[in-house]
């Protein structure tokens, strides 16, 4: 029997080494991404998913994580900084997300813009908290039936006091403070704290109302004409100003050629992607034991609520 279980602790150590020798052949060297990043004078980024401040899920033992907003922050420093680069074009296909990080990539994409022409191109969707991201570029490209717009904030609030109360649960807040459990799932929210919410939310609306009107060079009233949540096809949206063309991901590279006076546009890819393999699996563990930990101690019913630009 023991020789059994030597032989499987065996088998299971010789598992572990194949699996961390594949982790690291996956893994690309900075090398491999410097000689990569050498040919293009275009730089596409790929703005594929939500927009969030924080993502360390992984789509497998080997698979990559979704870029965050700081990978999109440091792709387009690396477009910025590299002098071959004449210009960016970013292509979206995204709903939107957080608030602070939509607003975080937005302006670094309004200070890269002053520095090189950035054009967007929304091929399927590019909505919300995307269409922020994007609003300060030099120029913007929508295929014709693409969603775009959707301009507007939303804030969840989740309630289950009816459930507890069907199923005999009862929970206990003690608090300091009148707001403290604003948002709680335990109870009904009051009319006052419902005005304090709407407050905010009202708010971050006309930041994201004056962000619009200010890049898309359009007045406040304009701007509060298209900015009421609709959705609106490319075509559309070329109407009420908040989109510059109609047109394919080739016109789109076409015209940030001519912006950026390009005349043999190459285009090289700048999409950021995390490592992949076993180490960024075990960091992205390590990370959220850590972070899981933390927000367990530090836990208030505010986690109930979070604001989003989509």
């Amino acid at each position: 029997m023991k020789k059994i279980y030597l032989i499987v602790g065996i088998l299971f150590i010789l598992m572990i080494m194949v699996v961390i020798a594949i982790g690291l052949l996956l893994v690309p060297s900075s090398d491999n991404i410097l000689n990569f990043k050498s040919e293009g004078n275009i730089a596409v980024i790929n703005i594929d998913n939500e927009l969030v401040l924080k993502n360390s899920g992984s789509s497998g033992l080997f698979g990559n994580n979704n870029p965050d907003v700081n990978d999109y922050i440091g792709a387009l420093n690396d477009a910025e900084n590299n002098p071959n680069i004449k210009a960016i074009l970013l292509k979206v296909n995204c709903p939107g997300g957080e608030v602070i990080a939509s607003e975080k990539l937005a302006r670094k994409v309004k200070e890269v813009s002053k520095k090189k022409p950035v054009v967007a191109y929304i091929e399927t969707l590019g909505a919300s908290g995307a269409y922020m991201t994007i609003a300060p570029a030099n120029y913007i490209v929508a295929e014709k039936h693409s969603i775009v717009g959707s301009i507007g904030v939303r804030m969840d609030v989740i309630h289950y006091y009816g459930l507890m109360k069907k199923l005999g649960i009862n929970a206990t807040v003690i608090k300091a403070g009148k707001y403290k459990d604003i948002g709680s799932p335990y109870r009904p929210m009051t009319p006052e704290e419902k005005a304090c919410l709407e407050k905010m939310i009202n708010e971050t609306y006309m930041d994201f109302v004056k962000w619009v009107a200010e890049n898309r060079h359009m007045t406040i009233n304009e701007t509060l004409k298209a900015a009421n949540g609709r959705i609106y096809s490319g075509s559309d949206a070329k109407k009420v100003g908040l989109v510059d063309a109609v047109g394919t991901e080739e016109d789109a590279i076409n015209i940030t050629a001519k912006i950026a006076n390009i005349s043999n546009p190459k285009t090289e890819e700048y999409t950021p992607s995390k490592p992949a393999g076993i180490f960024s699996m075990m960091s992205n563990m390590v990370y959220d034991l850590g972070y899981g930990i933390g927000k367990g101690f530090g836990e208030t019913e505010k986690s109930n609520i979070g604001m989003y630009y989509e």
